[in-house]
Formats: structure tokens, C-alpha cells, sequence
């Protein structure tokens, strides 16, 4: 696998010549109302109240099949708001950062190319060829759903767009894996070697983080639901994250994002009896972890935390059944609440005659293999721990 750094994205580029006017001139549109029952949603996506799609939790995306000659696709932006530390006043100072896509053809592994949605509205350029030729396409986002959202909505294209069916048929049978997790699992700053970097979306690409390495060395289909700075618990005391727990995000297709158009009426919930996953790997705790110790009230923060990883243990049941086999992970930068993790599957197993539950500890950040923004695992740490995991899972009987 060749590993790309963040400025490579930029250098990636298709051989479209055509301008966002000519575009709308020579090429027929194709809106995703019109054309939906020919695109493969990959993981959770929904279909905005303007018929627009939303892709939004990372990898996820889009894949048909093009015959023709050229192809660009509408993309509605909605970047994120950031805070950071002005070295020179000392001072928070807000900034805005935008999504990003990865475009694939085939079976390739590689991106064909990077675009970041910088615009509230925009035409981009995804393929041309000289003549009419027949590809798969994929179109993934590979930054995390906090950090700037995308709603595709229209196709602008010479030539047609069909559902890839064989394709689909293969897929039906390969392995299902969803990653429910936190920045780690997101891929946060894994492209930058620069432990006192905030985030930067240029510096996350979920497509090298250790999910879609894992999926990758077992042939499986996968589905990412994660977030920066997301925990199992509220919080204890004065310390409690803003963002709330991941049990308030869980049960919906993109509540995240829902929430910018809808009211809670309007929210809605996943297609859990369509979408069984055969392993559901859960990496939260490290999150939890830094409000416990920012607490001081440890045995409290721990009790919570149990009561609480109880719970979402029931609600994964709930909703997904009996059939997936629950991987409870901790890694690879914080294991303090490991054992806590161990002690709950252990009741939780007990209780409920639960034999597709069990616990596996990612290897440890190296130095020596680099820190990515703000210590988080750098791209390296990010395919060790995808090889790790497959290879625990490769041990299972699934």
C-alpha cells in the first residue's frame, strides 16, 4: 500500500479541462432524485428534504457504475467552525475547515483523486476519458462527519449512470464489520507529523485509518460511526464534554447532520433489520478516561463509566440482535478504563448467556513511528492497528 501524505492530495488530478459553466452547457444533468435507485449507499446515508443525499460519517459514500466520457457531480459544502491558539495574542481564534471526498475507480485502492468541498455549492470535476469506457466508481468521504458535512445532488455527466449490480451480489456475501469509535477510529491528524497541530481536515483521511485498513485485508464491507471527542459517558462533575454521548448518535442514520435541516421529529432512524453487521468493533473509553482524570473523583468517574458501557452494550443488542459478534476495543493511545471494558463484557456476558462478545487492546502508539496532530496516531500506528485487528479477527468464528 503506498502511504500518501497530506500534500499529496492536492497533486492527484484528473485531465478534465471543462469549466463549471461548460459543464452546465454540454453535459446532461442528472439529479440523485432521478437517478437513485442506481447508486449503492456505503454506510449511513439519508436523503435530504431537498432530495439531495448526505454522506457524512467517514467512508461513507456512493458507488455505481459510469459508461461515457466525462462525469462531475453537484456538491453542497457545510464546513465546521474550529478553535485555535493564536501563538502571538495568545487567543482562541475561530476558523473555518471544509470536507473531504476520495474518488475511486474499480477495484482500485488507490483514490483516482482528493477533492476538498470548499463551497457552499460547487461542480467538481470527478472523471474524463478520451472515449466512451465502463468503470465502477466510488465516491467516499474520508474526513469525519463533526468536521464538516456534504450533500450531493446532482450528476453532470456524458454518458450514463446504472446501478452496479453484479458488484452488489458479490458484496451481499462478503463480510459486514462496523467501526463505532472516536477520533482514533475517525482518523484524526494521521497525515501530519505534528504532535501540537489542531485539527486540519486536510490532515485526516479515514480511508488510511485502521477501519478501512482492516476491511481492506479481509476483503469486508464496512461502516464507520465515529467522532471526534465522543465518550460512552456524559461526564461526571464540572467536567463534561459538549458533545453528547455516543448513545444520543447511535440509534439514527446522521443525527449530526439531521439536525441542521430537521426538528427532532423529523429525525431518522437507522435501517438496523437491513444492515446487520456480522462484527461491530467499539473502540470508546479514551475520551472518558481524560474527563474522569480531569475530575479527580476516580471510583466515581469508573462506576459511571461501567454503568454506562453496560447500557450501550444493551442498546447495540437492541438494535443489531444477537447475530453480530461485539468486539470491545480499547487503543492505541489511553488504556485506563481497559480493565473496566474486560469487567463489563464479563457481566454483560454472564447476564445475558453472551458468547459473541470479547475484548481486544490495540498495540500501543511508537514513538518511533510518528505522532500525528495532537498525539493522536500517526498513519503508520493507523495500518499497524488495522492489520492488528484483522488479524484478531481472523481468529473469530464468524
Amino acid at each position: 500500500m503506498r502511504r500518501v501524505d497530506a500534500n499529496a492530495r492536492t497533486s492527484i488530478k484528473t485531465n478534465i479541462k471543462y469549466n463549471k459553466s461548460e459543464a452546465e452547457r454540454e453535459m446532461e444533468k442528472i439529479s440523485v432524485s432521478d437517478c437513485k435507485d442506481s447508486l449503492q449507499s456505503l454506510g449511513r446515508t439519508f436523503v435530504s428534504q431537498n432530495g439531495g443525499l448526505f454522506c457524512n460519517w467517514t467512508c461513507c459514500g456512493v458507488r455505481f457504475v459510469f459508461h461515457g466520457t466525462a462525469l462531475a457531480a453537484k456538491i453542497q459544502g457545510y464546513p465546521s467552525a474550529e478553535q485555535e491558539l493564536n501563538a502571538m495574542t495568545a487567543a482562541f481564534e475561530s476558523r473555518e475547515t471544509w470536507p473531504w471526498i476520495a474518488v475511486f475507480l474499480d477495484d482500485g485502492i488507490e483514490p483516482v483523486q482528493y477533492i476538498e468541498i470548499n463551497k457552499k455549492e460547487q461542480i467538481y470535476p470527478l472523471l474524463t476519458f478520451e472515449n466512451a469506457e465502463t468503470h465502477t466508481v466510488t465516491i467516499r468521504k474520508i474526513t469525519e462527519n463533526a468536521k464538516g458535512k456534504i450533500c450531493l445532488t446532482e450528476f453532470l455527466a456524458e454518458g450514463e449512470i446504472t446501478r452496479a449490480k453484479d458488484i452488489m451480489d458479490t458484496q451481499s456475501k462478503k463480510l459486514k464489520l462496523e467501526f463505532i469509535g472516536d477520533s482514533i477510529t475517525c482518523g484524526f491528524g494521521n497525515m501530519v507529523k505534528d504532535a501540537n497541530r489542531m485539527f486540519y481536515s486536510v490532515d485526516e483521511n479515514g480511508w488510511l485509518a485502521h477501519p478501512a485498513v482492516a476491511a481492506r485485508k479481509l476483503e469486508a464491507e464496512f461502516s464507520v460511526v465515529s467522532c471526534s471527542g465522543i465518550a460512552i459517558s456524559e461526564g461526571i462533575g464540572k467536567f463534561e464534554y459538549s458533545l453528547a454521548p455516543m448513545s444520543y448518535y447511535y440509534p439514527y442514520c446522521d443525527r449530526m447532520a439531521q439536525e441542521l435541516e430537521d426538528t427532532d421529529s423529523h429525525l431518522i432512524l437507522w435501517d438496523f433489520e437491513n444492515h446487520i453487521p456480522d462484527i461491530i468493533v467499539l473502540n470508546l473509553g479514551t475520551n472518558d478516561a481524560t474527563v474522569i482524570d480531569l475530575n479527580g473523583d476516580t471510583q466515581a468517574g469508573i462506576a459511571k463509566f461501567e454503568k454506562d458501557y453496560y447500557a450501550f452494550l444493551q442498546m447495540l443488542r437492541q438494535y443489531n440482535g444477537n447475530t453480530p459478534h461485539i468486539i470491545c476495543a480499547l487503543g492505541s493511545l489511553d488504556y485506563f478504563l481497559y480493565d473496566s471494558i474486560q469487567n463489563v463484557a464479563k457481566q454483560f456476558q454472564k447476564d445475558y448467556q453472551d458468547n459473541k462478545i470479547s475484548c481486544f487492546k490495540y498495540g500501543r502508539v511508537r514513538v518511533n513511528d510518528g505522532l500525528g496532530a495532537c498525539r493522536h496516531p500517526y498513519v503508520t500506528t493507523q495500518i499497524r492497528m488495522g492489520e492488528e485487528l484483522a488479524a484478531y479477527i481472523k481468529t473469530l468464528e464468524c
